[in-house]
């Protein structure tokens, strides 16, 4: 059984500038630096940098260099100016400056770098809009569409559709699911199977009756779904995460956060739920396991949970869940989860995206690496076509160096060949988009 004790740690993390630069520590009279330019929050593509820095001191700044590159300064400015080399990935430079009769000072300027490649299908991928599906691989590298809807907060669609590997566009799957769901989650398991659940009838659940207790599974070797039993509390949720976890050959999912029935009683309460609960696939029937952790998880829903690392399914056991907040207002929210941390499951707080959103799509692209498309903010109207770049090593997001339809209730997904197919979601009016755009990102 997989624990459920928790640890929480403290990150002693170093002063972060606005304009990304990291100082150990500062002494009366060293110099302070501010990136200019280039704008370091967003990804570059160029193989240099040609960074302008204001270095600033109460004393004559006489030197400020990186290794063996000296800066040039602007004639009676306190502008340094440098080109200096790209490597794919995360930079790191450490800039030295160097004051008259006082200390030296030490900063780090973090850039990132990465190549890509946006493209257009020639014939539609898809030939209707949806909003709030999901998209999953099956074995033979086939995707399957399931749910949605065609406008925000209408009544789900009754029908699934598949992308044959190596083809251009959706087609018609033969077995139809037994509930039309929006809002739910589709994991796939071991044998290849997808396990369906969560969600609700309708985008904008207005009670808990509109939620989904029932589960099924999508079976790729038969083409059909079927609904399976669960056994204890029901999922009852929706706009939550789910997440594989095999342990010592048992079969685990754990779903956190969502939409939906907080009380679990005669008078159910909908609200956002705060809780992680693990429930254990057992002969095609879901078995609730208690207690649940909570709740000094996040209130989150709308959220995103991925992998750091890339593990057959079920062997992953760190993961980042990015989204907002919710409380008395709406505010950004990232966490690391760790289910096989030294004190059982470590629950770590880290940097939020630099744009607050939920409702976004995420997906690992190389170990440490998560890019995070679309998404929208607290207000529905608010939708962004710029994603982020999350990177583990140092725990910051940086700003994509391209824009993408603005939508949320979107999915992201990889081909074989690599590239991710970007599907779907909902525009600002809040009607279901067709819209397909093929990405392929380098980072290291």
């Amino acid at each position: 059984m997989i624990p459920h004790r928790l640890s929480f740690f403290c990150l002693l993390l170093f002063g972060l500038f606005a304009s990304g630069c990291d100082r150990a520590f500062s002494d009366v009279g060293a110099a302070t630096i501010e990136v200019v330019s280039p704008d370091i929050q967003v990804a570059l593509t160029e193989p240099t940098l040609n960074l302008e820095l204001r270095v600033e001191s109460v004393r004559e700044v006489t030197q400020v260099r990186w290794q063996d590159t000296e800066f040039g300064r602007g004639t009676g400015t306190d502008l340094w100016q440098a080109t200096l080399p790209l490597e794919k990935g995360l930079n790191q430079f450490v800039i030295e400056t160097v004051v008259d009769d006082g200390p030296s000072a030490i900063d780090t300027v973090s850039v990132f770098h990465l190549t890509f490649e946006l493209s257009q299908a020639s014939s539609p991928v898809l030939t209707f809009g949806a909003g709030g599906h999901t998209v999953s691989p099956l074995p033979n590298g086939d995707l399957l569409l399931v749910g949605g809807s065609f406008l925000v907060g209408n009544v789900s669609g009754l029908d699934a559709h598949r992308l044959p590997s190596g083809e251009s566009s959706f087609r018609p799957e033969r077995g139809l699911p037994v509930f039309g769901r929006v809002g739910h989650t589709t994991t796939v398991l071991p044998d290849g199977r997808l396990l369906i659940l969560g969600g609700a009838d309708v985008g904008n659940i207005q009670t808990v009756d509109d939620l989904h207790e029932a589960v099924e599974v999508f079976d790729p070797s038969t083409d059909t779904f079927k609904q399976i039993p669960v056994s204890g509390p029901p999922i009852r949720r929706t706009y939550h995460s789910a997440i594989l976890r095999v342990v010592q050959d048992r079969t685990f999912v754990v779903v956190f956060g969502g939409r939906g029935d907080t009380r679990y009683s005669p008078n159910p309460v909908l609200g956002i739920r705060q809780d992680m609960r693990t429930f254990q696939l057992r002969n095609d029937s879901l078995f609730a396991l208690s207690p649940s952790i909570g709740p000094f998880i996040d209130l989150m829903a709308g959220h995103t949970q991925t992998p750091l690392t890339q593990e057959e399914p079920g062997t992953a056991h760190t993961f980042l869940i990015s989204g907002m907040r919710f409380g008395t207002s709406l505010e950004a929210a990232s966490i690391w989860i760790d289910f096989e941390g030294a004190f059982g499951i470590d629950i770590v707080p880290g940097n939020s995206m630099l744009t607050p959103r939920i409702r976004h799509a995420s997906i690992l692209l190389e170990d440490g690496f998560i890019a995070h498309f679309g998404g929208r903010g607290s207000d529905p109207e608010t939708v962004f076509d710029r994603g982020e770049l999350y990177v583990e090593a140092i725990d910051q997001y940086f700003y994509l160096p391209f824009t993408l339809a603005p939508r949320y209730g979107l999915t992201a997904n990889r081909l074989p060949d690599g590239r991710i197919l970007v599907l779907g979601g909902f525009d600002e009016f809040g009607t279901a988009t067709s819209t397909a755009e093929f990405i392929s990102l380098d980072v290291q």
